[in-house]
């Protein structure tokens, strides 16, 4: 056997140990994954099974190099032997390379349908995982953390101490000209282990810091990561098709990830570019005075970049809109902004900026009720409603002591006008929350000040007349408590926006409603039948309250016993307006004067 030979059966069993060692750890995590209920270790899992296709594409592209090699020797043995110059053996000479034909067939359609496969697989699973778990990164998302720990952190150190070592040593390999596409298998290996490093830290992170928020982004950055690797394979694969290449020189996979090459070999990160750059030129882009001169300088300038950036951060840009607070070697200097502001550079100095003129909200009382359900007083507005004690109502039949039950809304907006005395109001909340406990503060604040007022309202005020009152004088109430304490801030709106009773007494009011408007029918339908009546009677409405005006002043006229010439002229006028109008009267009139004729 040729040393060819040999090192292509040893590429080919490293190969298919790479295929065994990241099927094990794929399944093992997938299991833990799934057994867990965790997101991030079954995309880890997904994205260490699509790896397997590169090992198993390489383990074939290996055997096929040592069965070109073993046709090799063949032919150079049977072309060195006496039987070459017999014909009896001329026909078996257009066979004598197929193992090569085969071989070039691998490295121009095999590699390249596997590197597409694996691409499309990590863009697919990638962006499917990523619309799976994008929910978890929102802030008002119920996250439940797994609570499987301690396996998750044995699993992912595990996964990433194996994954390493391993891609270090399938990367020292792929050093040699001969084994050069074991790169892609290095990559993968890396990946495996940059998959279980993540799962370690995150887990870590949550147990330690008692703190979730790496864990609710790690899977959807994994999707991330797996979307991005195969955008890299697809960008390699059309790179390949335009790549200027020498004769006999076969092309490295789409799927070989220059990136996760990188991180497979930290310590030729240098090399490894030169290497990079050359096999996209085509030529040896290193050995040019220009890229040798970049490379002697390359220290000084990344110095010098690191230099500049640090000399920059003595400039803070404060905008319009905001302010910011001075600190100076964690002294607190002061207020500084809107506009330029230069002092030294950091870590000496920091500007912590706050939006001060943007808009702060607080609820107090009873949370808003859900925008999908009918507000109604019957139906339970929100999950968590929160009651308040009112007196009951002005002269109801309530005894001495009876209080009533009101939820009642009431929506704070605030702006921070004094940022340093905003900022010490209380400490700082977790990262990404920094104004918690301060809102938290106010909020109890606003509570008990809302609370106190409200008692000593009726519900009917509280549900009806003394809404406007109760929106002026809560936001100057609260206004009042916020500068007893110094807070800082500007209540600029503070206002009922719902109140409502406990659900079960809602029908009695509901009684109350449907009894007024009982009466009003009522109302209205008499005075429908005392038209109705005046109209048949006399014709016109306003006519009608003519005639009952003067019956009336002919009924005071005869109780105080007027003179029978003013009584017989009232009648007599009566009797005119009554006969003028027409009508069901006018018309018994007429009917008793023709009878008095006749009899």
């Amino acid at each position: 056997m040729t040393a060819d030979h040999l090192s292509y059966k040893r590429a080919t069993t490293v190969s298919l140990i790479g295929l065994a060692i990241q099927s094990v750890l794929a399944v093992i995590v997938l299991i833990y994954g799934i057994l867990g209920a965790d997101s991030a270790a079954q995309t880890g899992a997904y994205a260490m099974l699509l790896g397997l296709p590169i090992w198993a594409a390489l383990a074939l592209v290996f055997h096929q190099h040592r069965m070109e090699r073993n046709e090799a020797m063949e032919n150079e043995a049977y072309a060195s032997s006496t039987a070459a110059a017999s014909t009896v053996f001329d026909e078996a000479g257009g066979d004598s390379r197929a193992q090569a034909a085969r071989l070039a067939w691998m490295h121009k359609w095999f590699l390249p349908s596997v590197s597409l496969m694996v691409a499309l697989g990590f863009l697919l699973v990638g962006a499917f995982r990523f619309l799976l778990t994008r929910w978890q990164v929102r802030e008002d998302a119920a996250f439940d953390a797994p609570s499987q720990a301690g396996w998750a952190i044995s699993l992912g150190v595990g996964t990433a101490v194996i994954g390493f070592i391993f891609a270090r040593f399938v990367a020292g390999m792929a050093k040699q000209r001969v084994w050069s596409l074991l790169h892609a298998g290095s990559a993968s290996a890396v990946a495996s282990a940059l998959i279980g490093a993540a799962l370690a830290l995150g887990h870590f992170f949550a147990v330690s810091a008692k703190n979730e928020v790496v864990l609710r982004y790690l899977a959807p950055a994994l999707a991330v990561m797996m979307v991005a690797l195969g955008a890299e394979m697809v960008m390699n694969l059309i790179l390949n098709l335009y790549r200027p290449r020498a004769a006999g020189e076969y092309q490295r996979p789409a799927f070989d990830s220059r990136v996760l090459a990188f991180l497979a070999a930290p310590d030729r990160l240098a090399e490894s570019v030169s290497e990079a750059v050359n096999y996209q030129f085509g030529f040896n882009v290193s050995s040019t005075w220009f890229y040798q001169l970049l490379a002697r300088s390359v220290a000084a300038l990344v110095i010098l970049g690191a230099l500049i950036l640090w000399t920059m951060s003595i400039f803070t840009i404060i905008r319009p809109h905001e302010r910011g607070l001075l600190l100076r070697n964690g002294q607190l200097i002061g207020e500084v902004g809107p506009g330029l502001v230069i002092d030294l550079p950091w870590p000496f100095v920091r500007v912590e900026r706050f939006r001060a003129e943007a808009v702060n909200a607080l609820q107090v009382g009873t949370p808003p009720p859900d925008a999908d359900k009918p507000i109604l007083w019957t139906n339970e507005h929100t999950l968590n409603e929160v009651f308040m004690l009112v007196q009951p109502p002005a002269g109801g039949s309530a005894t001495s002591g009876d209080l009533n039950l009101a939820a009642i809304e009431v929506p704070v907006h605030y702006i921070v006008h004094d940022l340093k005395k905003y900022k010490l109001l209380a400490q700082d909340g977790p990262s990404g929350k920094e104004d918690e406990l301060r809102v938290n503060y106010l909020t109890a604040l606003a509570s008990s000040q809302v609370m106190r007022y409200v008692a000593t309202l009726s519900v009917d005020e509280v549900l009806g007349s003394g809404r406007r009152l109760m929106n002026e004088q809560v936001r100057g109430l609260l206004q009042s408590q916020f500068d007893a304490v110094d807070a800082g801030v500007e209540v600029i709106f503070a206002g009922v926006a719902g109140a409502h009773p406990e659900k079960s007494v809602a029908p009695a009011f509901e009684d109350v409603v449907e009894a007024d408007q009982k009466r009003l029918t009522e109302i209205e339908k008499a005075e429908a039948d005392a038209i109705r009546t005046l109209a048949g009677v006399v014709g016109e409405v306003d006519r009608a309250k003519s005639i009952v005006v003067e019956l009336d002043e002919w009924e005071r006229m005869k109780n105080a016993k007027a003179a029978a010439e003013q009584t017989t002229v009232q009648e007599q006028k009566i009797n005119d307006l009554i006969a003028s109008a027409g009508g069901e009267a006018a018309a018994l009139i007429s009917e008793a004067r023709a009878a008095r004729w006749a009899t």
